[in-house]
């Protein structure tokens, strides 16, 4: 039995829509008060200010008078996170902002450079859980530069621990849990429709969406049963065609049935750090196509568990699909291999790893 233990998260900013990496984050937090240990989520106000754009500026001006005068606290609802969790709103992250606490996790590039040059804390109790390789803001050599600070690396999957030995780097693969309570295969392989291909929407250049929709476009004129369930934080993208179903922020009720209606998930993403949402998709037994950027290839083994494209080759995805629709026994021998792949990545295990790391060694 492990000592109990206080522990600060360091998150980047606040969002008041889900975020995968935030969702790990949120998920350990729960499993740690409710083992006994004190935990503080820790949310900057303003961070790297000069250095941002000014979309970002505005940003963080808006939800610095928002918190002011609304005085609003914790997260607003779209994860459940457990209520013995502090939830505290700095200024920023320089070190007297920050609580006295056991471990820090920093949990972004940005976090990590203030958590290393915190004088006062000791290096042993500093840690980094790397999800993503985060190029997309500061470039890839800043991003990086991060990696060679003086702290206790986690990596969530093996793409990125590969990245970490390039660098000469020690790391420990901690692979996320997938699964949710309600989200669950409830039609089997064979009853899911073929022609329902489902798709994450997401604002971001680097999620391949532009990608996602050609590839969709080009079915439909193919296959006219085709028709497509798209779902994200976003309002509805407004060059959607009408025969392509959108829903904004669906509850788990609603985001389980859409999974178990739709008998092809498709990831489009250049990035990804792990790529929780091709995991549910698995959980719930669609047949994956997806690109081969890197996070995804902890769970899509082409031809085994998913059939996997070069990203930004939207012709590759077209065929993988169209292989999916016209060959029944390939796509149900992925669907059930993904579903069965899929069972070992549970936050038990997750859990067990992580406290191992951050808490049993530091009796």
């Amino acid at each position: 039995m492990f000592n109990k233990k206080s522990i600060v998260f360091l998150l980047p900013e606040y969002y008041e829509t889900p975020i995968g990496g935030y969702k790990v984050v949120f998920e350990y937090s729960n499993r740690l008060v409710a083992d006994g240990h004190s935990v503080t989520i820790v949310y900057p106000y303003f961070i790297y200010f000069l250095e941002s754009s000014i979309k970002r500026k505005l940003k963080m001006c808006f939800f610095f008078f928002y918190y002011l005068f609304f005085k609003r606290k914790g997260v607003t609802g779209w994860f459940p996170l457990n209520k013995n969790v502090t939830t505290r709103f700095v200024f920023s992250l320089s070190e007297k902002k920050i609580p006295k606490a056991d471990i820090y996790i920093a949990t972004a590039m940005e976090t990590a450079v203030f958590l290393n040059n915190y004088k006062f804390i000791d290096k042993k109790n500093k840690y980094y859980l790397i999800q993503a390789l985060e190029d997309w803001q500061w470039g890839t050599e800043t991003a990086l530069s991060t990696w060679k600070l003086q702290l206790n690396k986690i990596v969530i999957s093996p793409w990125l621990q590969n990245i970490a030995k390039s660098l000469d780097e020690e790391t420990v693969l901690i692979e996320n849990g997938v699964d949710r309570k309600n989200i669950k295969l409830c039609i089997p392989y064979e009853k899911k429709d073929k022609f329902t291909v489902m798709m994450l929407y997401h604002k971001q250049k680097l999620k391949g969406c532009d990608d996602g929709l050609e590839a969709l476009l080009k079915l439909k004129a193919k296959y006219t049963l085709l028709n497509s369930i798209w779902f994200g934080c976003p309002d509805r993208p407004l060059n959607l065609p009408d025969w392509i179903e959108y829903y904004k922020l669906p509850d788990e009720s609603l985001l389980n049935e859409l999974y178990n209606k739709s008998g092809i998930f498709i990831g489009t993403s250049y990035s990804e750090g792990f790529g929780l949402t091709i995991g549910e998709a698995m959980s719930c037994g669609c047949a994956v196509a997806c690109t081969d950027a890197g996070g995804y290839l902890t769970m899509a083994k082409h031809r085994e568990t998913a059939l996997v494209s070069e990203k930004g080759n939207v012709q590759t995805l077209v065929n993988s699909v169209g292989e999916l629709i016209e060959n029944d026994k390939l796509r149900l021998e992925i669907a059930k291999n993904g579903y069965e792949f899929i069972q070992q990545f549970t936050w038990d295990i997750a859990y067990g790893k992580f406290t191992k790391f951050l808490i049993e060694n530091k009796n």
